[in-house]
């Protein structure tokens, strides 16, 4: 299947490899932070040096990077591990991102990383920051050009295995033809690690819409696990939708579940929508009644 922006296959954070050189594409400061909080800390397990590039103006430093995750409680001695870029380095006098030099300094950190002897280089950054002028502005024109031949270079560089990346871009200050173009320049889209992962069971937190991805099988024996799910978006204003087409069974306290949240919904003048539903759930849904729950909107049907 093909990403609505170009990307080809989506992939878990936790789960790059080296060699993967992947995209997020974000829309909120939010999404942002819980989706690279994982990629941080899952390189620190992964014994992998972590190179971010930043387009922040402030002085460098670890900080840094624990502010942009919100990772408020870091393990100690692990500033030697961290290494923070500014892109500004690598601009032209004129504004122009080199992505020549850029690719010198990733090289040279990739190969200290393996001097060192750590597992991989593990890169992060949002290569548009230092062509913003401002939080306003959007990036198309001359720039983007630039961005593709580090793109290109990028994945060229990293197929070896000896490094990973994954390049930011903000859904919010890119142009539309630029954002499918520098989403088409990767193999991978990354999303959030699952909230439930089990042999039967993922649930996957999502952003855009706010809400759920439902996978699997739901019973008796993953109902605290569904209930835990839902309240991690419980907090979240404005409608939810939980995406429901990769559900193979959901028992009837499964659906119980889903109504209940429902109702918590209504009671803050909100809704949860059961989006791609199959139809032999929507027909118990109906013939129950509880198509017309408080707070409970019925979204388009799964084909089967």
């Amino acid at each position: 299947m093909v990403h609505p922006h170009g990307v080809r296959r989506r992939v878990h954070v936790g789960d790059l490899q080296p060699g993967d050189h992947a995209c997020l594409l974000f829309e909120s400061d939010e999404e942002r932070a819980s989706i690279l909080r994982d990629f941080v800390l899952g390189g620190l397990d992964a014994e992998d040096k972590i190179l971010y590039l930043s387009g922040a103006e402030s002085p460098d430093g670890p900080g840094v990077l624990w502010d942009e995750c919100r990772i408020t409680t870091v393990p100690g001695g692990l500033a030697d591990r961290v290494e923070i870029v500014r892109l500004a380095e690598f601009l032209s006098v004129t504004g122009q991102l080199e992505p020549a030099a850029l690719m010198r300094r990733l090289r040279t950190a990739a190969a200290r990383s393996r001097e060192e002897g750590y597992r991989a280089l593990r890169v992060a950054g949002d290569p548009c920051a230092a062509l913003c002028d401002d939080e306003h502005s959007a990036i198309g024109g001359p720039g983007v050009a630039r961005l593709l031949r580090y793109e290109a270079l990028l994945a060229k560089e990293f197929s070896s295995g000896g490094a990973l990346a994954v390049c930011q871009y903000d859904i919010r200050r890119c142009e539309p033809a630029a954002l499918d173009a520098f989403a088409s320049a990767h193999a991978r889209s990354v999303e959030a690690d699952p909230l439930v992962r089990t042999a039967e069971l993922v649930v996957v937190r999502t952003y855009r819409p706010q809400g759920l991805r439902i996978e699997g099988v739901v019973d008796a024996g993953s109902h605290r696990r569904l209930r835990d799910a839902l309240r991690s978006v419980a907090g979240v204003r404005g409608d939810v939708r939980l995406e429901m087409s990769g559900v193979e069974f959901l028992d009837l306290g499964g659906l119980r579940l889903l109504m209940t949240f429902a109702r918590a919904r209504a009671a803050r003048h909100a809704t949860v929508e059961l989006s791609g539903l199959p139809p032999h759930l929507l027909h118990v849904i109906t013939l129950v009644g509880w198509d017309r729950t408080p707070g409970l909107r019925l979204g388009a049907v799964h084909a089967c």
